[in-house]
């Protein structure tokens, strides 16, 4: 498979190079004594000063671009990227510029850094743990707690019972016929097995929702939940859920977006109800980053 990054994009490079170049052109004249600031420092200085792009925000650029090629090309993860002199030429960026636009993608999980010899960039999958991990960053500096997160959960999940039904296909259906094997399945077999199939479940719903935004937030959202609960899941309280669980499903089977959406909603507020009985402390948790 050919490697990512190998071409001349021109209006890339163009669009790099001629931020780098823009400051002298918007400046006005240093020796302008109508330019100077309050407290007498030029104002050509001051502005040149703030036109000077950021290191940052060339490779914010570049790191785009890169994510433009790996999408555009439908790169599946294993595939290793082009290499870092190849990657120089084609953007038109210094070697630090690039090495931070690909930690900025590493950070995000979209790629990986294989060492070695015959190491080098590597496109990875993209996953809901990464997009609930930078999540939890913005959540912990607004003050979010879990029973906001327990809100959005209430808020969405319904929704994509909706669109599951309103949207389902012949793949879809026996793909939630298999989910509710696997509840009978699992029903008496150790916590972390009941755990995997219960959540999922709702990550099935998710993705039959059709809405690839509300599929990713929706499982982002589940990962932080999982992340923050050590729920044993005992097997006499795994029959509710199993129930519920199946009535969604059927409705989700049968087409029937309302019904569908209404038992979701029962469901996930009975999720809520059972923190609040059981583990209340949790409601006023702030989510941290993680």
């Amino acid at each position: 498979m050919a490697a990512a990054g190998s071409g001349s994009p021109r209006g890339r490079r163009t669009r790099a190079s001629g931020d780098r170049g823009s400051a002298a052109a918007v400046a006005p004249a240093a020796e302008d004594p109508s330019a100077d600031d309050e407290e007498g420092r030029p104002g050509a200085e001051r502005l040149a000063w703030l036109d000077i792009p950021r290191s940052g925000k060339i490779s914010e650029t570049i790191a785009r671009d890169i994510l433009d090629d790996i999408v555009v090309r439908q790169l599946p993860p294993g595939t290793m990227l082009a290499s870092e002199a190849v990657m120089l030429d084609r953007y038109g960026v210094g070697r630090a510029s690039l090495r931070e636009a690909l930690r900025i993608l590493e950070i995000h999980g979209l790629i990986k850094i294989k060492p070695g010899p015959r190491g080098g960039p590597v496109v990875a999958e993209v996953t809901s743990s990464d997009l609930g991990r930078s999540a939890t960053f913005f959540f912990h500096a607004v003050g979010a707690t879990f029973a906001d997160l327990l809100g959005a959960r209430l808020a969405i999940e319904p929704l994509m019972a909706r669109l599951a039904a309103a949207n389902l296909t012949a793949e879809g259906a026996e793909q939630l016929k298999r989910a509710l094997v696997d509840h009978e399945r699992d029903a008496s077999r150790p916590a972390s097995s009941w755990s995997r199939t219960s959540a999922g479940f709702h990550i099935i719903v998710n993705g039959l929702s059709g809405n690839k935004v509300l599929d990713l937030l929706g499982r982002a959202l589940l990962d932080i939940h999982a992340s923050r609960t050590q729920t044993e899941f005992p097997v006499s309280g795994r029959g509710d859920v199993s129930r519920a669980h199946q009535r969604i499903a059927q409705a989700i089977l049968d087409g029937d977006a309302d019904t569908a959406e209404q038992r979701m909603r029962r469901h996930v507020q009975a999720q809520i109800t059972n923190v609040r009985q059981t583990r209340p402390e949790m409601l006023d948790e702030l989510i941290d980053w993680r």
